[in-house]
């Protein structure tokens, strides 16, 4: 989950957070999410880079330097996935004329 508010502090409701020195399975040891502390030094958020290119947008892609990084965030967060609308359009443009 990125939201436009994703960036600002890490808790247990702060959307979407790697596990960066995971060692096990996430679907059988899943981040406890009540006691984040616990695994200080390797939780991560993602960012605004990695959350355009998981939201498919190109690596040609970039945000104008004077743009900062609460920015950043805020604009990825509430931007939408190309992937999903370019498939949505070409479904829509080849069955719904």
């Amino acid at each position: 989950c990125f939201t436009g508010s994703y960036g600002k502090v890490m808790h247990k409701s702060s959307g979407s957070i790697l596990h960066a020195a995971a060692t096990l399975p996430m679907a059988t040891h899943p981040l406890d999410r009540q006691n984040l502390a616990q695994y200080h030094g390797s939780l991560r958020l993602f960012t605004p880079r990695e959350i355009l290119s998981i939201m498919g947008f190109p690596p040609s892609f970039s945000f104008p330097p004077d743009v900062t990084l609460r920015h950043r965030f805020k604009l990825v967060g509430n931007s939408i996935s190309v992937t999903v609308v370019t498939c949505l359009m070409r479904y829509l443009l080849e069955h719904c004329r």
